[in-house]
């Protein structure tokens, strides 16, 4: 393995353009983050190393046998997925990049492109969470030496139909990076732009960024890799794990895929892969899968011997085989989500995807269409699995075998095997029975995804697969303010027990998203007032144990205990003595 001398950022980036540098199939996708590529360039200003490159050199007759990957120039989040290259052994000089595709994308996004990512508090199907971001540097910051922050004000920021920040205020000026690769000279160029801009003549700061900016770019010779030279995909295959082995943990379902890239003839695995999860991610409210998950359920659902993410096993001719099962494992992992997004699940609500497995193994295997009967019957099974702490948090492969090996063994005419499925999960460890310190644990859960299963569990007669229902704060968050809290007439001492209260089980309902919205920040006694009738406000006070809900905010304490105390109750029917009934 030789060293290679150093080149500049411009020449790899130029690289990745016109396809020099490539992606194996074993690589990863792009996961960092805004910050992460914001922090990247600061350190480049800032002259810190940023690491060696490791690169495989691969002649025109060994690239003909594999598929390799296209850099990503504009990222979107919702699909991070590379375009395989069309004909690589053409490629003269072709680099497969083994280590440092995170850095290089970054580079490429940053001066290159724009990137999408998920706004806080947005739906996964909102279009307004993925705006297009591009990256600036402020030149008018006030630079600061401490090694915890930027020093350097790099900013991925959303951008207009132009082009232009939409965030800008007097005191910023927003350079966009990418435009230092069409300044050839630094010094007349860059005093030519300080100068057409009044704001940036006050001092020689913005032109020794932009001096700074322009030398790492075009001159310093930054981009120090290692090249391994050596045509044997094995030794390059565990290169690339040792060279990853200290940075994300290297997923053996990456190899996987990998694999099926190579073996997979007649259909290209990872498109076809990939396309599956942006699919079923987009389902009902949407929901958060990769392609763990796709994978895992088509060694499952192909009845592999072994479904360990394991090398030895991605190797057998088993994995080749699949891909004359495609078509049928995609539906029936399509028609799994359907299911569980019929049941009112979503991407925040599903604790663990592998909790769906054997709800796939059974619709793909035993009974392709579903009586009503039978998704009760999976639906209570569903619910109380992904409630039962520890149930999908380890030992999950020899789980997921020994639920598969009950269902193989039990008679489709039966219908979903609740009761041998239970029998082989409590064999392991893994019983879905509820003791009464568990119980109080549920009563007291915190919002999220364990919530909404015990809300379905406490509410079944809400109907969750025709309208989209939000879990709704009874007393709402933002009347539990310390000041709201304090000026209701509150003991200062009692604030913090009221804040802990109100994510919790006791404090919460199902309700439709429609009448959410339109509660706000009203108390629940006013808005039930203004809502319903009185009979009706009775009914759905009775529906929802909420019992004599209280006027005043002093007594918000009261309420929650005598609701939680009615909720544990419930539990003890339902998930103690009760069965699928309880849905």
């Amino acid at each position: 393995m030789a060293f290679q001398t150093a080149i500049t950022i411009k020449e790899a980036t130029d690289n990745i353009h016109n396809s020099r540098y490539l992606l194996p199939a074993i690589q990863r996708e792009f996961v960092w983050r805004p910050h992460q590529i914001e922090r990247l360039f600061d350190s480049l200003m800032r002259g810190y190393p940023i690491g060696s490159f490791l690169f495989w050199r691969v002649d025109p007759e060994t690239a003909k046998n594999y598929s390799f990957y296209q850099f990503i120039t504009n990222y979107d989040q919702r699909r991070p997925h590379n375009l395989v290259h069309g004909a690589p052994d053409a490629v003269p000089g072709l680099k497969a990049v083994l280590d440092g595709q995170q850095r290089l994308t970054a580079l490429n996004v940053g001066l290159h492109g724009s990137g999408k990512w998920k706004l806080p508090r947005l739906w996964w199907n909102n279009p307004r969470a993925f705006p297009e971001r591009r990256l600036f540097l402020d030149l008018l910051a006030p630079r600061t030496e401490d090694d915890e922050e930027l020093s350097y004000k790099f900013r991925l920021l959303p951008v207009d139909d132009k082009g232009a920040p939409e965030r800008r205020s007097d005191h910023e000026h927003w350079y966009p990076v990418g435009d230092i690769l069409d300044v050839k000279d630094s010094s007349d160029d860059l005093i030519d732009f300080v100068h057409d801009h009044e704001e940036l003549k006050k001092t020689r700061e913005p032109q020794k960024m932009l001096t700074r900016l322009h030398r790492v770019i075009h001159s310093d010779g930054i981009i120090s890799a290692y090249e391994e030279p050596d045509q044997n995909p094995e030794r390059v295959l565990n290169i690339f794990v040792r060279a990853n082995s200290g940075g994300t943990a290297l997923s053996y379902s990456d190899m996987l895929l990998s694999m099926a890239v190579a073996q997979w003839d007649e259909i290209d695995a990872r498109k076809e892969i990939h396309a599956l999860v942006d699919e079923i991610g987009a389902i009902g409210s949407g929901f958060r899968f990769n392609h763990d998950f796709v994978l895992k359920a088509c060694l499952i659902l192909g009845d592999s011997d072994s479904i360990r993410f394991k090398v030895e096993n991605f190797r057998r001719s088993k994995i080749g085989a699949l891909q004359h099962q495609w078509d049928r494992i995609r539906n029936t992992i399509s028609e799994t989500v359907e299911l569980a997004s019929s049941f009112g699940y979503s991407g925040q609500s599903l604790i663990s995807a592998n909790a769906l497995l054997p709800v796939a193994y059974y619709l793909h295997h035993r009974q392709p269409s579903l009586g009503d009967k039978d998704r009760k019957t999976i639906r209570w099974w569903l619910v109380r699995s992904l409630l039962k702490r520890g149930i999908w948090s380890s030992g999950v492969d020899n789980l997921l075998v020994a639920i598969r090996k009950a269902i193989q063994e039990t008679s489709a005419a039966a219908g979903f095997p609740t009761h041998a499925i239970e029998e082989a999960m409590r064999s392991r460890g893994k019983g879905l029975t509820f003791h009464d310190e568990e119980l109080q644990d549920l009563a007291d859960a915190g919002y999220g995804g364990r919530a909404y299963s015990l809300l379905f569990v406490l509410y079944g007669f809400v109907d969750v697969a025709t309208n989209r229902f939000h879990i709704d704060h009874v007393f709402p968050r933002a009347l539990m303010t310390p000041a709201r809290l304090d000026k209701a007439g509150v003991n200062e001492e009692r604030i913090p027990e009221y804040r802990d209260r109100m994510n919790r089980l006791a404090n919460l309902q199902l309700l439709e998203g429609s009448k959410n919205t339109s509660k706000g920040a009203k108390l629940p006694a006013d808005w039930l007032r203004d809502q319903y009738s009185e009979d009706e406000r009775r009914n759905h006070c009775h529906l929802h144990d909420l019992g004599d809900v209280p006027a005043e905010m002093v007594r918000f304490l009261d309420f929650y205990e005598a609701r939680r105390a009615r909720i544990l109750k419930k539990l003890r029917r339902l998930l103690v003595s009760g069965g699928a009934e309880g849905l």
